[in-house]
């Protein structure tokens, strides 16, 4: 990313101008851009150098403020919020996800993370990786993502019996895609679904990639994506999704309700999906005093290896050489991403997976492992096995645009009767939605929007050889 506004950012930069961003004059002001309350909720729980919280403010003891900016993560609008920011040097610290990672780890606004301070050793090898320009770690995660398949006990017992074990069910989930196709047969002639919508099982294929899609000005669309189209498509006609109506995409209102209706056996989830998803939807029955207590479900590891996401943080070269804030800055990176105490209580707190390698393997083998959520279940023992296998080397600048357009654009594909629309015309309009997102295709003769070699879609039809 350059420092240059393109036409999309024009019409936002007056708007940050007049607003100035949240950025105080005053000194000793972190200005920190997130998408929602993540990353904040845990500096203020346990960063102990806070003083006082209120709002969108954080008081440290020193006296640094941290102004927190929030805009919506959802079609690039943080991304398009924060471009300008950065662009008008209103930025000190940010947070982005691995969907569009790469745009800013190759910019030249972030810091290098070495020259801070800051001992990442015992991190995740691929979430360094993804985070590292010309050898130098320029951000830093305090989590790591691994995928697992979250099963419904009340379902797993309608459809197999109240004697159903951990063990049953992990080798009818786990085994291979045969063998989880056949499940979900077995679960509908019982008269419960597989999965809720459409777009639960989309990362184990946007995360199985075999190249970068945007590479020299070019996507190329992977076979993977259209291998979820086929096979949701399939699911979709066999009954085997609870609905593929709107509302029951990701994030969708009933969507989250449907988690909680005992009528899914599976959900696709990773550590921050048990936190924000399952706890946020379930049925009452599941909180006492105010605490959620066993959601009513088992984790396995699933019949593929697959992550989902994660949050990074970094800061501006500005705010690495501001003499009123950078200390505090190289501190909260330290100390909420590296600080093995910090990761540990994160960890038991949250329910995550946090990004220290040592303590992680710890919690694995101890019973501070286990997952009050689900039932007791050392659920970290799960994420530490599948996290091994987790691999960024495929991402690249436009993944959020490239994932959120299909699952939109294809919602029709898997419908039936009047709603029903062919994937050729769903391919026509997702083709046009991702060059509206990213302005690759100029002209109708550009090609820079590609499916890649082997895809043919023509009609009703998909074709991957």
């Amino acid at each position: 990313m350059k420092k240059t506004i393109s036409g999309v950012l024009l019409a936002l930069t007056a708007v940050f101008a007049l607003a100035g961003c949240g950025k105080s004059s005053s000194k000793g002001t972190i200005s920190f851009y997130c998408w929602n309350d993540e990353f904040k909720t845990r500096l203020n729980e346990l960063y102990p150098e806070v003083k006082s919280k209120s709002g969108s403010k954080t008081t440290l003891k020193n006296g640094v403020v941290i102004n927190w900016v929030q805009s919506p993560n959802q079609s690039a609008v943080y991304q398009n919020s924060l471009d300008v920011a950065l662009q008008n040097d209103l930025v000190d610290m940010f947070c982005f996800e691995a969907d569009y990672a790469t745009k800013y780890v190759k910019s030249d606004y972030v810091a290098d993370m070495g020259a801070l301070g800051i001992d990442q050793k015992n991190q995740y090898k691929y979430t360094k990786d993804i985070v590292t320009n010309g050898g130098k770690l320029v951000g830093s995660s305090w989590q790591a993502t691994p995928g697992i398949i979250a099963y419904d006990t009340n379902v797993a017992k309608v459809v197999y019996g109240d004697s159903v074990s951990l063990d049953d069910m992990d080798k009818k989930l786990s085994k291979d895609y045969d063998t989880f196709k056949a499940t979900a047969a077995e679960v509908k002639a019982k008269g419960k679904t597989m999965m809720i919508g459409t777009d639960d099982w989309f990362r184990t294929y946007q995360n199985n990639l075999s190249a970068k899609m945007f590479e020299n000005g070019k996507i190329t669309l992977d076979k993977q994506l259209f291998q979820w189209v086929k096979d949701t498509k399939d699911f979709a006609d066999n009954g085997y999704l609870y609905s593929v109506a709107d509302g029951y995409g990701l994030w969708g209102e009933a969507w989250g309700q449907a988690q909680g209706k005992k009528e899914a056996l599976c959900v696709f989830s990773c550590p921050w999906f048990t936190d924000f998803c399952l706890t946020g939807n379930v049925q009452p029955e599941h909180k006492e005093d105010g605490k959620y207590t066993d959601l009513g479900f088992k984790a396995v590891k699933g019949y593929k290896s697959w992550f989902w996401g994660g949050t990074w943080l970094t800061a501006t070269k500005k705010a690495a050489e501001d003499e009123n804030i950078k200390a505090s800055v190289k501190d909260i990176i330290a100390k909420m991403t590296t600080d093995s105490d910090i990761l540990k209580k994160l960890a038991i707190k949250y329910g995550d997976f946090t990004n220290d390698k040592p303590a992680m393997d710890a919690l694995a083998k101890s019973d501070e492992g286990n997952s009050v959520l689900f039932g007791g279940q050392n659920v970290t023992a799960i994420y530490a096995a599948a996290v091994e296998t987790a691999d960024l080397s495929k991402a690249s600048d436009y993944d959020q645009q490239i994932c959120e357009n299909i699952q939109n654009s294809f919602r029709a594909y898997f419908r039936t009767g009047a709603d029903h629309k062919t994937a050729e015309v769903c391919l026509a309009a997702y083709i046009k939605a991702l060059n509206e997102a990213t302005g690759l295709n100029k002209t109708e003769t550009d090609k820079n929007i590609v499916l890649a070699s082997g895809i043919t879609v023509e009609g009703d039809t998909i074709t991957i050889a």
